[in-house]
């Protein structure tokens, strides 16, 4: 399970997959997941060539112009792939069970051509599909795989910001630097000898290191922003500046004033939760549905819930999102 739900769709008609696809990523995107742009196949002759088993969902009118779509379907069940199924047509939901009652086919869904009968059977099916990855485990690994993916993103934030090509990092760099090394110095009292054969000034060599931990990182870029916010300031408080640039500079130190309010949330909302996720114990509810029970610090209790764990999936996109623009915002 990861942040991609991947559909593979079977339809003949531009305007009528586009309509729908529409309608199929506001449904996935709040679950929490992102939307990959689906495969779309108008017949059955690429067939062959299709990793089906990467997919979550297969969506497929039934009349195709050149072939059924329980032709197509028959092919993918021989094949050994159970993958769920949504036909959809425009004689309804009904004529199409009936119609489909002729084929032995297992795992398929029915829903109308008409676009609220068509969302609401797609989100039902959606949710169903989820749920069965949506254990402890699944969700503890996305969560770390994913946290892993964004520190890493960090650690590359962090690596152009502070260019290795550079031979003579500037004051404010080198204060940033030296901050970061001696603040690990004064935490780890115990290694301080082998933390002070490390130079604070190469960047690369504390990532490889271990040195800065995902938490020096996280301050080191809300260190970056602030230094840029206030860099701007100064330059629109400049003797001389036209009323054009003032603006352009205000609208720049805005966006990455909105930036940073936004990054105050990446340890409560992704370093914290892959923390707690890391320790609390699976728990049944009265409905046999299972669920992860966590107390905060404060005594507060984290149920881990669905609609928990859709919140987890919609913050990591979020700050996926706010990590590239800071990088964009530091080019």
């Amino acid at each position: 399970m990861n942040l991609g739900y991947k559909i593979l769709w079977f339809e003949d008609e531009p305007a009528s997959f586009r309509a729908k696809n529409r309608l199929v990523k506001r449904i996935v995107e709040n679950f929490g997941f992102n939307y990959p742009q689906p495969r779309n196949e108008i017949d059955g002759s690429n067939i062959e060539l299709i990793n089906f088993a990467q997919y979550d969902l297969i969506i497929s009118d039934l009349k195709l112009s050149n072939v059924q779509g329980t032709t197509l379907l028959d092919i993918i069940r021989d094949k050994g792939i159970y993958t769920e199924v949504i036909f959809y047509s425009s004689i309804g939901e009904s004529a199409l069970r009936e119609e489909l009652k002729k084929f032995e086919i297992d795992g398929v869904y029915c829903a109308d051509r008409t676009n609220d009968n068509f969302k609401e059977k797609v989100a039902k099916v959606i949710e169903t599909t989820i749920k069965k990855v949506q254990d402890v485990n699944n969700t503890r690994g996305l969560v770390i795989a994913e946290t892993i993916l964004l520190e890493k993103k960090i650690e590359n934030v962090l690596l152009g910001y502070f260019n290795e090509t550079e031979k003579i990092l500037d004051e404010q760099k080198g204060e940033l630097l030296k901050s970061i090394h001696s603040k690990k110095v004064i935490r780890h009292k115990t290694d301080i000898e082998e933390l002070e054969k490390v130079d604070f000034k190469d960047i690369k060599s504390l990532i490889e290191k271990d040195i800065l931990t995902a938490s020096n990182s996280f301050d080191a870029i809300h260190s970056i922003l602030k230094g840029k916010i206030k860099e701007l300031g100064v330059q629109m408080s400049a003797k001389g500046i036209s009323a054009e640039l003032k603006t352009k500079i205000q609208e720049k130190r805005e966006g990455l004033k909105n930036i940073k309010t936004e990054l105050n949330n990446f340890r409560d909302e992704i370093l914290k939760i892959r923390n707690t996720l890391a320790h609390v114990v699976e728990e049944f509810g009265e409905d046999g549905i299972s669920y992860l029970n966590s107390l905060n610090a404060d005594g507060t209790v984290i149920k881990f819930d669905n609609a928990e764990y859709i919140r987890i999936r919609k913050n990591f996109i979020k700050h996926n999102i706010n990590l590239d623009s800071i990088i964009e915002h530091l080019k």
